[in-house]
């Protein structure tokens, strides 16, 4: 005969929902990972999104840290992908006190081919997406 308790319920709805939280167990959406470059080099420092190309679906985005990102939870389909980083060109004092902490000042590192006026596309169709965006300052 079978006997079920209770602390096996507990640790059979536990288990079930642990796999929702790790993989969605089917919940459609994606996970895009992978690696930015600017002429062969890792961005050390900046933001990846990813935008619906019809405009009609949500926007994912991550941090690019040391040419690599992850981004979960993204929406199948055809994206518009937009690369920033930034380069920092100095530094200045945040208040007008002696005893002032300094702020980095940042440019821009990448062309507005990659971010305002992007032209990057990715399609996003399977689970796990893996790309590599291998950007060039000209």
């Amino acid at each position: 005969m079978f006997r079920f308790s209770f602390s096996g319920l507990v640790l059979v709805i536990g288990l079930g929902a642990s796999c929702f939280g790790l993989v969605g167990c089917g919940n459609g959406l994606a996970v895009v990972e992978g690696s930015v470059t600017l002429d062969g080099a890792p961005v050390n420092r900046g933001m990846i999104s990813l935008e619906a190309s019809d405009g009609k679906g949500t926007s994912s985005g991550s941090n690019v840290e040391n040419g690599k990102f992850r981004i979960a939870d993204v929406q199948p389909g055809p994206k518009t992908v937009r690369i920033s980083a930034v380069k920092v060109v100095g530094k200045e004092k945040a208040y007008e006190t002696p005893d002032s902490p300094e702020i980095e000042i940042t440019e821009e590192l990448l062309p507005k081919k990659y971010n305002e006026a992007t032209e990057l596309k990715l399609d996003v169709s399977a689970s796990k997406t893996t790309h590599d965006f291998k950007l060039e300052s000209k």
